[in-house]
């Protein structure tokens, strides 16, 4: 009996292990608010598995040529709503090489070149995000 109780209570030690990329017709937050883009700390090979970790979610209009602390250099996957952009830059103050990301969701960030020999994963040190 304990053992199937184990066995039934198994998934749910190991749900945050298996992160799901939110869809980008419906990203919301916790209050129910339409975002732009949400950004997350993690990604992995397995695209059922990226989109996890600590994620930092954007506004329409957010614009910060500082990321907030604690999240220069740390993202490594996204999700940007429908009719939304994400315009992203590799140094501070929208400095540095930069990228536009449409609506989607971007499993692993090392898959998009950032110069000649860099990628975008943990790279991003200022956002600008709209929505028409």
């Amino acid at each position: 009996m304990k053992l199937l109780c184990a066995l039934l209570l198994l998934p749910f030690f190991f749900e945050g292990l298996l992160a799901q990329c939110p869809s980008p017709s419906n990203l919301l937050n916790d209050a129910g608010e339409k975002l732009c883009a949400r950004m997350f700390e993690h990604s992995n090979i397995y695209f059922e598995q990226s989109c996890g970790g600590s994620f930092l979610d954007a506004k329409n209009g957010d614009d910060f040529p500082y990321m907030p602390l604690g999240w220069g250099n740390k993202i490594s996957s996204l999700v940007v709503a429908n009719r939304c952009t994400l315009k992203v830059w590799s140094k501070s103050a929208k400095g540095g090489n930069n990228r536009t990301f449409n609506a989607g969701v971007v499993y692993q960030l090392k898959d998009y070149s950032n110069g000649l020999f860099g990628d975008w994963n943990d790279s991003i040190q200022s956002y600008y995000c709209t929505c028409t």
